[in-house]
């Protein structure tokens, strides 16, 4: 099963997924900076929320990137 996600992760597109990651990093940031803007207690609680979901998901395409990077150069044994 550990050999069949180390294929499956060598073939992970790792420059697309870090793209990916660094647009909904960007995006996630300017979600809460207009959340911070608008001042008021429910835009900001709302704006955290769904920005804390988007940079989740911006940090496991980064991970993924990382670990399949890692799974290319690794000789097969």
């Amino acid at each position: 099963m550990v050999r069949r996600f180390l294929r499956l992760l060598a073939r992970w597109p790792s420059e697309r997924a870090l793209l990916v990651a660094c647009a909904l990093g960007l995006i996630a940031l300017g979600i809460m900076v207009a959340g911070i803007v608008l001042g008021t207690p429910l835009p900001v609680v709302a704006s955290m929320s769904v920005a804390q979901g988007i940079g989740v998901l911006a940090c496991l395409l980064f991970g993924l990137s990382i670990a399949a990077d890692v799974a290319s150069k690794r000789p097969e044994q």
